[in-house]
């Protein structure tokens, strides 16, 4: 099985090869925030001066951080307009937290709150079907979202608020740590992007940066 991590946008290769940072983000972060999160994300924006012009790590998201994800939003596909209340255009939600963590070597996951944690999804597949399996820390509800072309999402504007993903989706039972999901009447030798996601019961919300498997013929 071949899982890849899929480029959003042409400038993709701004961020390749980046090495030399290896946290991963863990809450989404707006004008205000602070913290040693807001440094680690300023370091890693600071290496690339067309994203980051100023390289200013301070570990306070203010409006030259806020311009930078705007930047990195743009060039990664997210969003390219609006504000951060109404589109998420400038704040770091799950969606941009997933790509920033998978663009780190941190699996794409995002997480608010912390909670719930995901493990990589593994992904068995015939002709016509998939079955995607992954655990959480926490109980939960498992989705998976999928189509086959590129999946189109929306930047989340608030805590606890579930970002829009295109394609068609499905989910378990919930009220579990380790999820299973099998879908059905795919089409042969073709390939499918996917995403999990998963809610607990408070509404906290992860989700993984989309990935993408090819069916057998």
């Amino acid at each position: 099985m071949k899982k890849t991590i899929i480029s959003m946008a042409i400038f993709t290769f701004l961020f390749l090869g980046v090495g030399s940072v290896y946290a991963s983000l863990s809450r989404s972060l707006d004008l205000g925030s602070t913290g040693a999160d807001v440094t680690q994300l300023q370091t890693y924006l600071a290496q690339n001066s067309a994203i980051y012009p100023s390289g200013l790590v301070t570990g306070y998201f203010g409006p030259l951080t806020a311009a930078a994800i705007q930047r990195f939003q743009v060039a990664q596909g997210i969003v390219s307009e609006g504000t951060p209340e109404t589109t998420g255009y400038g704040r770091v939600g799950p969606i941009t937290m997933a790509r920033i963590n998978s663009l780190l070597g941190g699996g794409g996951q995002t997480s608010m709150n912390a909670s719930p944690i995901l493990s990589s999804a593994n992904v068995q597949y015939t002709n016509n079907s998939a079955t995607i399996a992954w655990t959480t820390n926490v109980a939960s509800q498992g989705q998976v979202y999928y189509n086959n072309v590129p999946l189109v999402f929306n930047e989340a504007t608030g805590p606890r608020q579930q970002p829009y993903v295109s394609g068609a989706y499905s989910t378990d039972n919930g009220g579990t740590t380790s999820h299973s999901i099998t879908i059905q009447n795919l089409q042969p030798n073709t390939t499918y992007y996917f995403l999990t996601r998963a809610v607990d019961t408070a509404g906290n919300m992860s989700m993984t940066w989309p990935s993408s498997f090819k069916t057998n013929q």
